[in-house]
Parts: structure tokens; sequence; C-alpha cells
């Protein structure tokens, strides 16, 4: 199956509230009934926005504790942490039939406009333009994503190969869309796409070898992604040891705006613990 699921994606991001903490997300169509992880990080952080209104989310970090069922919804249940005048912190918790998913801690932020007069950042690395770059095929030939619809929703400029290892890699990327003005949606998209392809990447350095799962994932957001145009994707898997593999990766807007930094663990069991 070839076809988009961006509004699918969207419609899923469009959490049904149970009351004003709690919160029910569809799950995607996935191989083997598989909870994408980067999926049911951005419903948490979506939960979580909706319980911190008019301010912006500036950091998060998740552990991935249980497989879930996609045939199924999600609950997820908010706790408030903090709530300053400039910072809100939330705990998010995913279950299904009672057993959690995910524990994510999402902070926010009142931005003030101006800041302290300090601002850096790295530059964004010299890639060709995005007009320079074909387009990679819809149908995402990669052996780990060719199952995924629900990895199908964005369209992608390959600038390096995923091939080696330690694997390095570097795409533009857009959503297959129009993109929604709320901010708390934006920021899901990102943490969705970033998550998701970072695993990817991990799973073809080792070879395509044997199961894997998401353990933990972090994002800070710098600034606000422009979605209408293309990002640019600067990633990386720098360490496999232990059954544990990292990966890590920083976003740019086109016009070479930091957007957000990354960071992801995957786990290979051995063998025998799955026997």
């Amino acid at each position: 199956m070839t076809r988009s699921s961006y509004p699918e994606v969207l419609a899923a991001l469009s959490l049904r509230r149970v009351d004003d903490m709690s919160f029910v997300g569809d799950q995607l169509r996935a191989p083997d009934n598989h909870v994408l992880g980067g999926h049911v990080a951005a419903q948490a952080l979506i939960a979580a926005a909706h319980t911190a209104p008019g301010r912006a989310a500036h950091s998060m970090h998740v552990y991935f504790l249980r497989a879930g069922d996609a045939r199924r919804p999600a609950d997820f249940d908010v706790v408030t942490l903090q709530e300053g005048r400039t910072f809100s912190a939330r705990r998010v918790t995913a279950r299904q039939d009672g057993r959690v998913l995910l524990e994510a801690m999402v902070s926010f932020k009142v931005s003030s406009g101006t800041g302290d007069g300090v601002e850096y950042q790295p530059p964004m690395p010299a890639v060709p333009a995005p007009d320079d770059v074909p387009l990679a095929p819809r149908t995402i030939t990669a052996a780990y994503e060719g199952d995924w619809l629900s990895l199908k929703w964005f369209d992608r400029l390959v600038i390096d190969a995923e091939d080696t290892t330690p694997a390095w890699s570097k795409i533009w990327w857009r959503p297959r869309g129009e993109v929604p003005e709320d901010p708390a949606v934006v920021a899901a998209l990102v943490v969705y796409l970033s998550a998701a392809t970072l695993a990817g990447m991990v799973t073809m350095s080792r070879g395509l070898r044997g199961e894997s799962a998401q353990r933990g994932y972090s994002v800070t957001f710098h600034r606000p992604a422009d979605l209408r145009d293309w990002v640019l994707y600067d990633k990386c898997t720098p360490s496999g040891t232990d059954s544990l593999a990292l990966a890590s990766g920083r976003m740019f807007n086109r016009d070479g705006v930091l957007v957000c930094t990354v960071a992801q663990e995957m786990y290979f069991p051995p063998a025998e613990s799955r026997q």
C-alpha cells in the first residue's frame, strides 16, 4: 500500500477528551499490530499540550515501557507537576487495558519574545538545496519501513545513504499535505518524524538483524519548525553496545534556523532472551 496516510496521522493526533486531564487516541495500522513509538509519543505531547494552553512545548523525555496493540486506542492521563509563571511541566502516562505503554515528561514555556539577548546555535550543514535533490520514491524502498503505512505521510529528499556503520544521514523532509496552524500539532509531527526515522536508521545500520524496541526518546525544541517548507534532518547513530544503540539528530529550517535536538535509544534483545 503506497497511498499517503497524512490525513490519518492528523486524525489520530486529534485526541478525544474524556475529562480535563484524560484523553483517548486511536493507533494506526502497522505490521503485527505494533504501536509505533513516534506516533504514541506525539499523541502524548498533544495530550499534555491540551492542559497547558498558551504555552509552547520546549522539551520532552519519554520511556517506552511495553509494546501496544495498534488495533485498539490508547488512554492518556496527564498529571500537572508544575504551573509557574514561565514553565509548566506535565507527566503523561499512556495505557492499554491498564498496562502502561509509555511514560513522558513534557515541559512548556511562555515565550518572552525577546529573551535575555544571548542566542547561539551550530551552523546548518552544507547540503544541496531541496530543489537540487531528487524526491525519494513514495513507496519507501527501505525494508524496515516498507510495510509501515504510518511512515508514508511525508516526502523526503535523501542526501546521504543510511547503510554504513556507524550510520550518518541527512534528509530534507516535509509533510505530504497542508500543515495545521496549531503549534502543538507542528511539534507533534516533529516528534513523530524524528523518532520514527531514527529507529529506522539504527535498524538499517545493524543489517536488519533481530528484533528491536524503542527504549528512550528525548527532544528539545529551540524554535518552531516551518513545515510549510522543507526541513533538514541531520541524524546519526554513533554508538552501539551491550544490545543498545544510540541515535541522535538536529533539525534546521531551510533558512538555517535550528529547530530541535533529539536523541533516541534502541534495544536489541539477545536471541536467547526471545526464546
